[in-house]
C-alpha cells in the first residue's frame, strides 16, 4: 500500500504563498515597467532586490532569474547609477552585494529625478527650439495660409509647454517636499475618491 504524500506544514504553506506573492510581483512589475521603456531584466532585478529587503549578490541574481552575468553585471550598474540600487559589501566576502531602496517615496523621487532629467527636460527643450523655428516664419508675407499654419502651431506647442512645465512643477514639488507633506497631500487625495 502507497504511503499518502506528507501533508505540508502551516509554516511552508505560508512561505510557498509568500514565494507565489513574490514571484507574482516581480513579472507583474517587470510587465509593466517594460510599458514605461523600461528593460523587462533590469524591472525583474529590481523588483527582486526590493521584494526579498535584502542584499543579493551577482550570482545569485543569475540563478533566481535565469540571466546571463553580462546581463545582471550591466543591470546593476544602471540601477546603482540610478540611485535605486546601493552596493555594498560584507567582510566575510569579496563580492558586490546589491540591495534597493526600500522606502516607497524615496524610490519614486529618485524614479522621477531620473525620468524628469532624461525626458522632461529635453522634451522642454524640442518645444523651445521649434518655438524658435515658428518664430521665423513671417507673419505679415504674401503667405497668409503659411502665416496662419506658424500661429497655430505655436499655439500648440504653448499648450504643450504649459503642460509640461505644470508637470515639471509638481514633480520639483514631489522632489523637495518633506516626507510629512507628501503623506498629507496623497492622504488629502485618497479622501476626494
Amino acid at each position: 500500500m502507497a504511503t499518502p504524500p506528507p501533508v505540508p506544514s502551516a509554516e511552508s504553506a505560508a512561505a510557498e504563498r509568500l514565494a507565489d506573492a513574490r514571484r507574482l510581483f516581480i513579472e507583474r512589475w517587470s510587465r509593466m515597467a517594460a510599458h514605461w521603456g523600461v528593460p523587462r531584466s533590469m524591472a525583474e532585478v529590481h523588483a527582486l532586490l526590493f521584494v526579498e529587503g535584502r542584499p543579493f549578490n551577482t550570482d545569485e541574481l543569475m540563478a533566481r532569474l535565469g540571466i546571463s552575468r553580462g546581463n545582471a553585471s550591466m543591470t546593476v550598474r544602471t540601477l546603482v547609477e540610478w540611485g535605486i540600487v546601493t552596493k555594498t559589501h560584507r567582510r566575510e566576502d569579496r563580492r558586490d552585494y546589491y540591495c534597493a531602496e526600500q522606502d516607497v517615496m524615496t524610490l519614486f523621487a529618485t524614479v522621477i529625478r531620473v525620468r524628469k532629467r532624461r525626458e522632461v527636460d529635453p522634451l522642454l527643450t524640442l518645444v523651445d527650439e521649434c518655438r524658435a523655428a515658428v518664430a521665423l516664419v513671417p507673419r505679415d508675407g504674401p503667405d497668409q495660409d503659411a502665416s496662419r499654419q506658424a500661429e497655430e502651431l505655436g499655439r500648440k506647442l504653448d499648450d504643450i509647454d504649459g503642460f509640461v512645465r505644470t508637470f515639471d512643477v509638481l514633480a520639483e514639488h514631489y522632489l523637495h517636499a518633506e516626507r510629512q507633506s507628501i503623506g498629507q497631500l496623497f492622504a488629502a487625495l485618497e479622501a476626494m475618491r
